[in-house]
């Protein structure tokens, strides 16, 4: 498993929660994925949603806490969603 990506996957779900609900220090579960016997990814869990990451096919999909599937795309387009718009980061003076 990439750390970086499982990282950048933690820090991208808690940023992209965080304009929706209260969730500073709120733990993000995690479950290791296998199948046939193989790792093929990771479920990050936080207040209720739930990330799926398969590392295979490089993709993701969030649901909500009904279980609803909300956003399915690539990793780099999940944890670029959850970067400030550049209209939202302030320059320095």
């Amino acid at each position: 498993m990439s750390t970086n990506i499982a990282e950048s996957l933690r820090s991208s779900l808690h940023a992209i929660l965080a304009d929706r609900l209260t969730v500073d220090g709120t733990s993000i579960q995690e479950t290791t994925l296998v199948r046939n016997g193989s790792y093929c990814g990771r479920r990050f869990t936080l207040a209720g949603y739930s990330l799926v990451w398969f590392q295979e096919e490089g993709q993701v999909k969030l649901y909500n806490p009904m279980g609803n599937l909300e956003q399915s795309c690539s990793v780099g387009q999940f944890c670029l969603a959850a970067l400030p718009k550049p209209s939202e980061i302030r320059r320095a003076a």
